[in-house]
């Protein structure tokens, strides 16, 4: 059983997205509570590789979340995002994500990482897969703790129906309404919203490609005006920005009230 990746992957903090993922990745390889990859054969010098997963196992993937959304401390975080086995009897289903839920959590905390399982409660024989927020903190630190009753209010894929709008379209009107046309927003999944808000959704400038530190830092600050009289707060980048390693400048524009 190997990885998918032919090299060991090292954590980089000076690329922590990539980096990160990678690395989270190959250690749940390790614990056999990834996707499973194996090599099948050889074709013209390079790897052929499937994924090979346990029955009654379910897989798990680890992608990439931006540093607004990192614990405070933290030097690392991913989400990792479990799927439940598809061929699992209904009636035993509830046992299932109970119990490879824990071999999971277990497996992330032997590697020293902390794991809280934010957003909408998800339901097995509904939902698909249970995402994880997977943090490296100082020792001895803690991430905040998740509110239980923070995210009742809210659907795992809410609908909105007219005249509400989904919070990043809502966001694109209120930015262009003040004639700022440059920018594009995005849907962020529920999970990833700070507790008990009602809206929440990525803002990014992509300015043009030699844009400096300073247009990125402006661009921001625009947006923020704009959003703020709208009643908006924000979750923004933990580390000064870097063109040469960030791919686009962002902020995470929330609220606490009816967006209409």
């Amino acid at each position: 059983m190997t990885s998918a990746a032919p090299t060991t992957a090292v954590y980089d903090p000076a690329d922590p997205h990539r980096s990160g993922a990678a690395l989270v990745t190959q250690q749940l390889d390790v614990l056999g509570l990834g996707e499973h990859w194996v090599q099948t054969g050889e074709q013209n010098g390079r790897r052929v590789v499937d994924r090979r997963i346990p029955p009654g196992h379910g897989w798990c993937r680890a992608v990439r979340v931006y540093q607004a959304l990192w614990p405070a401390t933290a030097d690392l975080c991913v989400e990792v995002d479990w799927f439940a086995d598809p061929d699992i009897p209904a009636a035993e289903q509830d046992e299932h994500w109970r119990t490879r839920l824990a071999t999971v959590t277990a497996g992330l905390k032997f590697f020293g990482y902390a794991v809280q399982m934010p957003g909408p409660l998800r339901m097995p024989g509904v939902d698909r897969y249970q995402p994880l927020i997977v943090s490296r903190l100082p020792r001895g630190a803690a991430p905040a703790p998740v509110p239980a009753d923070g995210w009742d209010h809210l659907e795992v894929v809410p609908s909105y129906r007219w005249p509400a709008r989904e919070p990043a379209q809502h966001l694109d009107v209120v930015l262009k309404d003040s004639r700022l046309t440059s920018y594009v927003t995005r849907r962020l999944e529920t999970h990833l919203w700070p507790p008990y808000t009602t809206a929440a959704a990525l803002v990014l400038w992509p300015g043009p490609q030699d844009a400096t530190v300073d247009d990125w830092t402006s661009a921001l600050a625009r947006a923020r005006r704009v959003l703020r009289i709208a009643g908006y707060r924000f979750l923004d980048h933990r580390r000064p920005w870097d063109p040469a390693i960030d791919h686009l400048p962002y902020l995470i524009a929330y609220r606490r009230e009816d967006p209409r």
